[in-house]
Parts: structure tokens; sequence; C-alpha cells
């Protein structure tokens, strides 16, 4: 960024697209605090709030919006019973940027009450589109703002009509009621415009930069340069100021994040639907809660693994939310519900252990599991009982697993980081992923 802006020598404002403080060793162990730290070092002026910023509940993130030295903004948070925003929340914020004055409109995924612990989002609602945010749009906009930005945790992929939410919302804005779109989310590189709006998201983990360029045209009005820039690691130099608040915060957590789990004897990546480290942790889990079966959601395996020693650190990265291991009772009948589920129109987001499932992902949902088969060979019974291994989040009935919430449940006692430690202690080292198919197409 301090690159960037001398190279332009111009005016700058940094923005973030919220999910500052999920998913390393470092910042987790201080629920993020070391990283609003570094955000702070960078000069972020105004960030919006992630659904991964809940991770530690409403009061943890208070207390690191607290913490930090710019604004957090989110126009589409309500309280679920009296529908007002709650107090703790700023719908829109006016910064300084050089001579000017920049609105910031917030607004966070309205699939969030989904895909976050329920108790961590407990009486709140999140407003979808236009609608919900229409409110701090226009008192934004009554303030005359020199440029009103909408950052918006929210994100699209432009193949995908399934993952268009940012597409969705920038559709619905009156015509000049916003001059530019920061999306964030869904991890991917957007730089494109709807409706002469521009509009960018630089992927994730710091990565890429979206930049947009306002530019000053000679007939006196402006225009939109974006792009969004690659952060190559050996082509920065480092801030000291900023290395050193990172040396700080890993040094603090080195001795638990070098001490050594197990040996890989190949490289886990998550290529494809299906792929050996989904497998091992779903096996892990199985194992270890001596279930009948295991899933793990695709969405919780959050990074892939070299081969050669394997430490916790490397696993905590891998699973960073620190889920409960939980035991759910399932009939027949949920059972294969819940492989419904685990099935979407391009086929698995799930792995799954103690199984086999025949499935044909081009028939209606709810109907594309054809046969399933447990691992003694014997076909699933529909009255029968069998016990499920899984995290916490998807036994909450998140990420659409409705039908676990209500089954009978137990807790483990561990969470999902100790359960797959404690399983790869026990196997041969160096540990051999399973290669076997699980979920099989029909048609191949």
């Amino acid at each position: 960024m301090d690159s960037l802006a001398a190279r332009c020598a111009c005016v700058t404002l940094r923005l973030d697209g919220g999910d500052e403080m999920q998913g390393t060793l470092p910042s987790n162990l201080s629920y993020g605090l070391t990283t609003i730290a570094a955000m702070d070092r960078i000069g972020i002026q105004a960030a919006t709030i992630g659904n991964h910023d809940f991770d530690w509940s409403v009061d943890t993130l208070r207390a690191r919006m607290h913490d930090s030295d710019y604004p957090w903004v989110s126009a589409n948070i309500f309280d679920s019973t009296t529908g007002a925003r709650p107090p703790w929340v700023t719908p829109w914020r006016m910064v300084r940027a050089g001579p000017y004055q920049v609105a910031v409109v917030g607004y966070i995924t309205n699939e969030t009450k989904s895909i976050v612990a329920p108790q961590n989002v407990a009486g709140l609602r999140f407003g979808s589109g236009y609608e919900s945010i229409r409110d701090a749009v226009e008192a934004a906009r009554a303030a005359h703002p020199d440029f009103l930005v909408l950052l918006a945790h929210a994100g699209g992929r432009c193949d995908s009509l399934a993952c268009a939410e940012i597409f969705d919302l920038t559709q619905s804005l009156p015509p000049g009621s916003v001059d530019v779109v920061v999306s964030g989310h869904t991890h991917t590189l957007i730089d494109t415009e709807r409706g002469g709006m521009p509009i960018v998201q630089a992927r994730s983990n710091g990565t890429a930069i979206g930049i947009v360029d306002i530019v000053r045209t000679a007939a006196g009005g402006r225009r939109y340069d974006t792009h969004v820039e690659t952060v190559w690691d050996d082509k920065v130099a480092p801030d000291t100021a900023l290395a050193a608040l990172v040396d700080r915060a890993v040094r603090r957590s080195d001795s638990l994040a070098n001490r050594v789990v197990t040996d890989l004897a190949l490289p886990l990546t998550r290529t494809g639907d299906q792929y050996p480290l989904g497998n091992l942790l779903a096996d892990a889990f199985r194992n270890v809660l001596r279930a009948d079966v295991a899933l793990v959601n695709n969405g919780g395996i959050r990074a892939d693994l070299a081969a050669g020693p394997l430490t916790y650190g490397q696993l905590f990265t891998v699973m960073p939310f620190q889920n409960q291991m939980v035991s759910v009772t399932l009939t027949g009948v949920q059972l294969r519900e819940v492989l419904e589920d685990a099935i979407n129109a391009t086929g698995p987001d799930a792995h799954i252990s103690g199984l086999t499932v025949t499935f044909d992902s081009t028939r209606p949902a709810g109907h594309r599991v054809l046969e399933v088969r447990l691992g003694n060979g014997k076909k699933l019974k529909d009255r029968d009982r069998y016990s499920l291994a899984t995290n916490s989040f998807l036994a909450a009935g998140q990420s659409g697993y409705t039908v676990l919430r209500d089954a009978p449940q137990s807790i483990a006692g561990m969470n999902d980081i100790e359960a797959v430690e404690l399983y790869l202690r026990r196997i041969p080292r160096p540990v051999r992923p399973p290669e076997d198919a699980r979920f099989i197409p029909a048609h191949r």
C-alpha cells in the first residue's frame, strides 16, 4: 500500500472488506487483538464487519471494534426483536481523505445467520439488498460527501449465479447513489462494474489489493480506473514496525505452533470436490468419537498441507475455528437427508467416513442420493439408528444441515483440532491419507 501510494503521489483511502481476525494461531490466541494492531499500523481508515468477525461472540467483536483506531460500519444488522439497529452498530461513517469527505456505508452478507454459530448471532437479523441499507445510503448522501463508498462483506463469482450477492445488491442501487463498491467474503478476484459503479474484491489473506483510481477528466467530470494488484512477497520491502509487531505475536505462539504432531508421506491439497485431506479429517472424527459415520464440511477445511513434519500450527491453519466435537444420533432416513444436504448441483460439498454414497447431481435437490452403503458393505436401513461424528457448527444446523439441529446429541469434550491430533498420533508415521472414493457419481 505504501509503495502504491508513493507511486501515485495522490490522496489515498485504505478500506477493509471484513473477516479481519480469524484463521491464524497468533491472531486467534489473542482473539484478534494482534490483527487489529496490525491493521492500525497499515493505516486502515474504515472496515466493514464480516461473518467471521462474530466467531468469538458479539462481546469480543465489540471489544475489538473499541480497540481499533478506525470505525467499523454495517448498515444491515438489526435487532431481531425490535427491528432497530443495535446501539453498537454504525451504519455509515464520514472519513477524510486529504481534502475530500468520503461517506463509507457498510454491508454484511445476508447469509451470515446460517454460516455463523447460532449462539454468536442470537438476537440479530441480517437484512438483504438495498432496502436494508436505504436509510443509511440516503443519510450519507444527504451529508454531501465528495464520494460515497459501499464497503460490502458480500461477493460473487462472475460465472456463478449461485454466488452473486454483490451483483444483485449493486443492481438494486438507485443510479448515482453509490460511487464505488469494495466487496469481500467470497475470496474471489473481482474487477468489474455495474451501472457505471466500479466493483473490486482482492481475493483473501493479503494476496492482493483492490485499487480504484478516481481521476478528474478534462471536461470536469471523473472516471474510474480499477485493477487488482497481486502482492508478491519478494517485491515488497517489509515495514520494520509492522514486521516487529508480527514477530512479537508469532514468538508468543511459537512453542505451541512448532510442536510436531506427525509426519505426512504426501502433500495434502484441496483439489476437486473430494480429496484425501478431507477424508483423513472425517476418519479422525469417526475414529476418535467411535461413531458409525462422520461428516466434515468443506468450508471448514481452510488450507493445504505439505509433505514432511506436520506441526500444530499447520494443523490449526487447516481448522482454525476450534469447533467442539459432537456425536449426533440419527435414523437412517435422517442420515440420508444429511447426505442429500451434502450434495449440490455441482457435486459433493463435504467429506464423509464410514460409508459410501452413490449420487446423481443432475437430479433435483433432495433426490440426488441413489444408494448408501456402510463401511461393512451393508445398505443403510431407514429405521436403524446411527451415530454421526461432526463439529458443533454443523450440529447446530448451519450450512443447511437443519436435520442435525433437533437430533439427540452428546458433546465429546474436545475440539476438532484436538480430535484430529489425537487420531494422527495413533496411526503409523509417516501418515498416508486414505485414497478411497466415498461419494461415487452414478455417471462417470
